[in-house]
Protein backbone atom coordinates (compact mmCIF):
# COMPACT_ATOMS: atom_id res chain seq x y z
CA UNK A 1 0.00 0.00 0.00
CA UNK A 2 1.10 3.22 -1.12
CA UNK A 3 0.39 6.33 1.39
CA UNK A 4 0.35 9.76 1.40
CA UNK A 5 1.29 11.44 4.73
CA UNK A 6 -0.20 14.87 5.13
CA UNK A 7 -3.55 15.60 4.88
CA UNK A 8 -4.17 11.96 4.71
CA UNK A 9 -2.47 10.64 7.62
CA UNK A 10 -2.08 13.84 9.41
CA UNK A 11 -4.45 17.39 10.05
CA UNK A 12 -1.59 19.27 8.25
CA UNK A 13 -3.00 20.96 5.03
CA UNK A 14 -4.67 24.12 6.43
CA UNK A 15 -1.45 24.18 8.25
CA UNK A 16 0.24 24.30 5.23
CA UNK A 17 -1.79 26.98 3.78
CA UNK A 18 -1.33 29.00 6.26
CA UNK A 19 2.40 28.71 6.32
CA UNK A 20 2.35 28.91 2.06
CA UNK A 21 -0.01 32.32 2.59
CA UNK A 22 2.53 33.69 5.16
CA UNK A 23 5.86 32.59 3.03
CA UNK A 24 3.99 34.55 -0.41
CA UNK A 25 3.19 37.64 1.53
CA UNK A 26 6.32 37.98 2.67
CA UNK A 27 7.19 38.01 -1.11
CA UNK A 28 4.57 40.77 -1.68
CA UNK A 29 2.20 37.99 -2.89
CA UNK A 30 -1.03 38.65 -1.71
CA UNK A 31 -3.19 35.77 -2.62
CA UNK A 32 -6.27 34.42 -0.85
CA UNK A 33 -5.62 31.36 1.26
CA UNK A 34 -8.75 29.86 -0.92
CA UNK A 35 -6.47 29.96 -3.76
CA UNK A 36 -3.44 28.36 -1.80
CA UNK A 37 -5.57 25.25 -0.24
CA UNK A 38 -6.75 23.23 -3.52
CA UNK A 39 -2.98 22.86 -4.70
CA UNK A 40 -1.53 21.89 -1.18
CA UNK A 41 -0.03 18.13 -1.82
CA UNK A 42 2.22 19.81 -5.05
CA UNK A 43 5.68 19.88 -4.97
CA UNK A 44 7.42 23.33 -3.82
CA UNK A 45 7.95 23.89 -7.51
CA UNK A 46 4.30 23.10 -8.83
CA UNK A 47 3.23 25.07 -6.33
CA UNK A 48 5.01 28.32 -7.04
CA UNK A 49 5.31 27.83 -10.60
CA UNK A 50 0.99 27.80 -10.45
CA UNK A 51 0.70 30.76 -8.14
CA UNK A 52 3.57 33.21 -9.24
CA UNK A 53 4.91 31.96 -12.63
CA UNK A 54 8.33 30.33 -11.41
CA UNK A 55 10.33 28.37 -8.54
CA UNK A 56 11.01 30.92 -6.10
CA UNK A 57 13.70 28.93 -3.29
CA UNK A 58 13.29 31.57 -1.01
CA UNK A 59 9.51 32.01 -0.80
CA UNK A 60 9.63 28.09 -0.19
CA UNK A 61 12.69 28.18 2.48
CA UNK A 62 9.85 30.73 3.91
CA UNK A 63 7.24 28.31 3.88
CA UNK A 64 9.41 25.58 5.49
CA UNK A 65 10.41 28.42 8.28
CA UNK A 66 6.89 28.67 8.73
CA UNK A 67 5.91 25.43 9.30
CA UNK A 68 8.19 24.32 11.38
CA UNK A 69 6.64 26.22 13.86
CA UNK A 70 3.61 24.66 13.78
CA UNK A 71 5.59 21.15 14.48
CA UNK A 72 4.30 21.08 17.81
CA UNK A 73 0.63 21.18 16.66
CA UNK A 74 0.70 18.32 14.16
CA UNK A 75 -1.86 15.68 14.77
CA UNK A 76 -2.47 12.03 13.58
CA UNK A 77 -5.81 11.97 11.96
CA UNK A 78 -8.63 10.27 13.50
CA UNK A 79 -8.16 6.63 12.95
CA UNK A 80 -4.81 6.98 10.98
CA UNK A 81 -2.45 5.28 13.15
CA UNK A 82 -5.32 2.25 13.42
CA UNK A 83 -5.46 1.82 9.67
CA UNK A 84 -1.80 1.67 9.24
CA UNK A 85 -1.51 -1.32 11.71
CA UNK A 86 -4.60 -3.02 10.38
CA UNK A 87 -3.18 -2.81 6.96
CA UNK A 88 -0.33 -4.55 8.69
CA UNK A 89 -1.65 -7.13 10.21
CA UNK A 90 -3.34 -8.45 7.02
CA UNK A 91 -0.01 -8.81 5.64
CA UNK A 92 0.14 -5.41 4.01
CA UNK A 93 3.41 -3.49 3.14
CA UNK A 94 2.87 -0.09 3.54
CA UNK A 95 5.21 2.76 1.87
CA UNK A 96 4.94 5.99 2.84
CA UNK A 97 4.92 8.82 -0.39
CA UNK A 98 5.38 12.24 0.30
CA UNK A 99 6.16 15.34 -1.66
CA UNK A 100 7.86 16.88 1.54
CA UNK A 101 11.64 17.23 1.87
CA UNK A 102 14.03 14.35 4.40
CA UNK A 103 14.17 17.08 6.83
CA UNK A 104 10.86 17.49 7.33
CA UNK A 105 10.01 13.45 7.91
CA UNK A 106 10.95 12.98 11.68
CA UNK A 107 8.27 15.67 12.67
CA UNK A 108 5.99 14.10 10.08
CA UNK A 109 6.25 10.17 11.46
CA UNK A 110 6.58 11.12 15.00
CA UNK A 111 2.94 11.72 15.59
CA UNK A 112 1.73 8.88 14.04
CA UNK A 113 3.88 6.01 16.48
CA UNK A 114 3.99 3.55 13.40
CA UNK A 115 7.31 3.55 12.26
CA UNK A 116 7.21 -0.19 13.65
CA UNK A 117 4.71 -0.93 10.61
CA UNK A 118 6.48 1.33 7.97
CA UNK A 119 8.40 -0.26 5.46
CA UNK A 120 9.90 2.05 3.99
CA UNK A 121 9.27 6.30 2.72
CA UNK A 122 9.48 7.80 -0.28
CA UNK A 123 10.10 11.41 0.03
CA UNK A 124 10.21 14.31 -1.81
CA UNK A 125 14.43 14.17 -2.47
CA UNK A 126 13.54 10.75 -4.18
CA UNK A 127 12.66 11.98 -7.41
CA UNK A 128 12.70 14.76 -9.98
CA UNK A 129 9.68 15.76 -9.80
CA UNK A 130 7.13 15.99 -7.35
CA UNK A 131 2.74 15.56 -8.06
CA UNK A 132 1.07 15.19 -9.80
CA UNK A 133 3.92 13.10 -11.44
CA UNK A 134 4.38 9.65 -11.46
CA UNK A 135 7.73 10.09 -10.28
CA UNK A 136 7.46 9.63 -6.78
CA UNK A 137 4.68 6.56 -7.16
CA UNK A 138 7.23 4.68 -9.79
CA UNK A 139 9.74 5.45 -7.61
CA UNK A 140 7.63 3.49 -4.56
CA UNK A 141 6.82 0.88 -6.78
CA UNK A 142 10.45 0.08 -7.54
CA UNK A 143 11.94 0.35 -4.11
CA UNK A 144 8.50 -2.41 -2.76
CA UNK A 145 9.33 -4.42 -5.43
CA UNK A 146 5.35 -4.02 -5.80
CA UNK A 147 2.36 -5.73 -8.67
CA UNK A 148 1.22 -2.42 -9.50
CA UNK A 149 -2.35 -4.61 -9.99
CA UNK A 150 -2.30 -5.64 -6.55
CA UNK A 151 -1.40 -2.11 -5.31
CA UNK A 152 -3.67 0.61 -4.19
CA UNK A 153 -2.90 4.15 -2.93
CA UNK A 154 -4.19 5.93 -0.51
CA UNK A 155 -4.06 9.90 -0.93
CA UNK A 156 -6.37 13.18 0.03
CA UNK A 157 -5.75 15.37 -3.14
CA UNK A 158 -6.54 15.12 -6.47
CA UNK A 159 -2.56 15.59 -6.53
CA UNK A 160 -2.32 12.23 -5.38
CA UNK A 161 -5.13 10.66 -7.08
CA UNK A 162 -3.37 11.90 -10.77
CA UNK A 163 0.54 11.00 -9.54
CA UNK A 164 -0.94 7.23 -8.88
CA UNK A 165 -2.83 6.52 -11.67
CA UNK A 166 -0.07 7.58 -13.61
CA UNK A 167 2.26 5.17 -12.30
CA UNK A 168 -1.16 2.08 -12.59
CA UNK A 169 -2.04 2.62 -9.04
CA UNK A 170 -5.41 2.52 -7.91
CA UNK A 171 -5.87 4.85 -5.24
CA UNK A 172 -8.32 5.84 -2.53
CA UNK A 173 -9.48 9.26 -1.23
CA UNK A 174 -9.97 10.41 1.72
CA UNK A 175 -11.90 13.95 2.28
CA UNK A 176 -9.28 14.98 5.29
CA UNK A 177 -7.54 17.51 3.07
CA UNK A 178 -10.13 19.29 2.39
CA UNK A 179 -11.08 17.97 -1.00
CA UNK A 180 -14.38 17.15 -1.30
CA UNK A 181 -15.54 13.74 -2.39
CA UNK A 182 -16.91 15.05 -6.36
CA UNK A 183 -13.81 16.36 -7.02
CA UNK A 184 -11.83 13.23 -6.17
CA UNK A 185 -13.88 11.11 -7.40
CA UNK A 186 -13.57 13.40 -10.97
CA UNK A 187 -10.17 12.78 -10.62
CA UNK A 188 -10.22 9.17 -10.55
CA UNK A 189 -10.50 7.74 -7.31
CA UNK A 190 -11.41 4.17 -7.00
CA UNK A 191 -13.47 5.03 -3.67
CA UNK A 192 -14.40 8.04 -1.22
CA UNK A 193 -14.10 8.28 1.95
CA UNK A 194 -14.46 11.10 5.00
CA UNK A 195 -11.17 9.82 6.86
CA UNK A 196 -9.13 6.92 8.04
CA UNK A 197 -11.51 5.96 10.35
CA UNK A 198 -14.21 5.90 8.16
CA UNK A 199 -12.25 3.11 5.95
CA UNK A 200 -11.91 1.46 9.31
CA UNK A 201 -15.88 1.33 10.35
CA UNK A 202 -16.71 -0.11 6.83
CA UNK A 203 -13.40 -2.21 6.65
CA UNK A 204 -15.21 -5.23 5.07
CA UNK A 205 -16.76 -3.05 2.11
CA UNK A 206 -13.25 -1.08 1.00
CA UNK A 207 -10.67 -1.44 -1.39
CA UNK A 208 -8.49 -2.63 0.90
CA UNK A 209 -9.90 -5.68 2.38
CA UNK A 210 -10.72 -7.06 -1.48
CA UNK A 211 -7.25 -7.05 -2.03
CA UNK A 212 -5.76 -8.03 0.81
CA UNK A 213 -8.45 -10.93 1.14
CA UNK A 214 -8.08 -12.00 -2.69
CA UNK A 215 -4.19 -12.04 -1.54
CA UNK A 216 -5.08 -14.59 1.30
CA UNK A 217 -6.91 -16.75 -1.42
CA UNK A 218 -4.51 -16.51 -3.86
CA UNK A 219 -1.59 -17.67 -0.72
CA UNK A 220 -4.10 -20.16 0.19
CA UNK A 221 -4.34 -22.11 -3.53
CA UNK A 222 -0.79 -21.72 -4.11
CA UNK A 223 0.05 -23.79 -1.16
CA UNK A 224 -2.22 -26.10 -1.91
CA UNK A 225 -0.71 -26.50 -5.24
CA UNK A 226 2.11 -27.21 -3.84
CA UNK A 227 1.13 -29.75 -1.35
CA UNK A 228 -0.69 -31.59 -4.42
CA UNK A 229 3.00 -31.17 -6.11
CA UNK A 230 4.59 -32.78 -3.55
Amino acid sequence: MFVDVDGTLLDTTYLHTYAWWRALDDAHHRLAMAVIHPLIGLGSSELLTTLVGADDRSIAEAHAKYFACFRPFVRALPGASDLLRRINAGGGQIVLVTSAAKSELPGLLGPLKCDDVITDVVHGGMARRSKPSPDLFEVAVARAGADRDRSLALGDTVWDIQAATRAAVACVAVETGGTDSIRLEEAGALAVYSGCDEILGRWDTTPFAALMGAEERTDDRTGAQEKLVS
